[in-house]
């Protein structure tokens, strides 16, 4: 009897991870739709995106901010640590993060432990994560 609920939890666990972070995106890109054209154009120059960036990156999970730590995990690197250091760096790795194609993959790989085996593979982020592997 266990199993069946250890699953209907996980299930809804997950479930409700995605509403808060469909809830978190949509207030993301109202508050910056809000913004004049020019605060807007701005602020996305500042963060290394374009409008249609922006727009792509809205449409699916904050991978970024879900999968990029999971993944520095994943390979043993403090993430922390890094985004403390490096906040240039961790701003690239997250923006390439945001509009990577491969993230449902990545995100079965991190659930079921062989991301650090196989992101090589997929990462559009894995010369970062081979270089900060390989420091560490």
């Amino acid at each position: 009897m266990t199993v069946p609920i250890v699953k209907a939890y996980a299930i809804w666990s997950s479930a409700v991870e995605r509403y808060q972070d469909w809830r978190e995106r949509r207030r993301t890109f109202r508050e910056v739709e809000g913004l004049d054209q020019r605060e807007r154009s701005r602020l996305l120059l500042e963060v290394g995106m374009t409008t249609t960036d922006f727009a792509t990156a809205m449409r699916f999970a904050f991978a970024s901010s879900i999968l990029l730590p999971e993944a520095f995990r994943s390979v043993g690197v403090d993430y922390d640590k890094f985004e403390a250091r490096h906040p240039e760096w961790n701003q690239d790795m997250r923006r390439t993060c945001m509009l990577c194609p491969e993230r449902r993959r990545c995100n079965d790989r991190l659930k079921d432990s062989s991301f650090a085996a196989t992101y090589a593979e997929f990462c559009p982020n894995s010369r970062s994560l081979e270089e900060l592997v390989s420091v560490h």
